[in-house]
């Protein structure tokens, strides 16, 4: 069985139903544990989650936490960066001890090829796998590095998509450390788990290949003009897995004024989940896209 990791509030419930469909519909074969960690969805909404998964036979597991805060620490920030940023980070602690790696991802992402690729990674004694975006964080970490007061460091990693080795965080890292962190860096924090994530574990990830476990619309627009025989939709549907719809526009909010042609695969996925937003008929059960 596969695990699966999210962490979010009510507001990302939408897209979080979209990337489940993309990550069913490409997997028909297999069998996912999804964990949800979240601080106050609803009732009604968790079940509505429940159905949702578990009508294909995957296992849904929803935990809520706040153990590791208190309300004197403010963490929600805005309604886009609430206490729920973080909690993913807590999984070596809130998920059962005989669970040994976790796929923590996003909601605003999809899958749109075997995920397995990643999910088996050999960690090669490093507690997590992730993406590096290099070529855009170059530019800034000079700015990352005294802002993260991490002066070495060449690397920072998106946190949208993480191979969590939690075999070994549970032997090595310290939940206080995180809370601490996030305690004392609060006011210089843009990224905010994003930043606490590189600020305490950049040592100590493997960097995958972001063109093919997180690639970004915008980016890819780039891409295809520059090199097109290699950035094109053909390459896209044979070898990308997630594709992060990362920054300020969502495609479940701009609708036809998204303006990346990688949003098709979220539309096409969201069509799916609700089809009664659309016009179109159920379609009948099934993983086959």
């Amino acid at each position: 069985m596969i695990n699966l990791l999210f962490s979010l509030n009510e507001n990302y419930v939408y897209p979080l139903k979209v990337l489940i469909q993309s990550i069913t519909d490409n997997h028909p074969r297999d069998s996912f544990c999804m964990y949800l960690l979240h601080n106050g969805i609803s009732d009604d909404t968790i079940n509505g989650l429940k159905d949702f998964i578990e009508k294909e036979g995957d296992v849904f597991k929803p935990i809520k936490s706040d153990t590791f805060f208190r309300h004197s620490d403010k963490i929600a920030i805005t309604r886009y960066y609430a206490l729920e940023m973080y909690l993913w980070m807590f999984a070596p602690y809130l998920l059962p001890d005989d669970v040994d790696r976790v796929l923590y991802l996003d909601p605003d992402i999809v899958c749109i090829n075997d995920l397995k690729s990643f999910y088996n990674k050999s960690f090669y004694g490093y507690s997590f796998v992730a993406t590096n975006y290099k070529y855009k964080t170059k530019w800034v970490q000079p700015f990352n590095n005294l802002r993260l007061r991490n002066f070495e460091s060449d690397n920072y990693f998106n946190s949208g998509v993480v191979l969590m080795n939690l075999e070994k965080l549970r032997k090595t890292a310290n939940p206080n450390e995180i809370v601490q962190s996030i305690r004392e860096n609060k006011p210089f924090l843009i990224l905010p788990d994003q930043d606490i994530f590189n600020l305490i574990f950049v040592n100590d990830i493997l960097e995958e290949d972001w063109r093919l476990y997180n690639m970004n619309p915008k980016v890819y627009e780039k891409l295809k003009i520059l090199f097109p025989h290699k950035y094109n939709l053909s390459n896209v549907e044979n070898e990308v897995v997630f594709v992060h719809y990362s920054g300020k526009h969502k495609p479940w909010d701009e609708r036809e004024k998204y303006k990346y042609v990688l949003g098709q695969y979220y539309f096409d996925f969201e069509k799916k989940v609700y089809p009664n937003l659309f016009g179109a008929a159920p379609e009948k059960k099934g993983r086959n896209i």
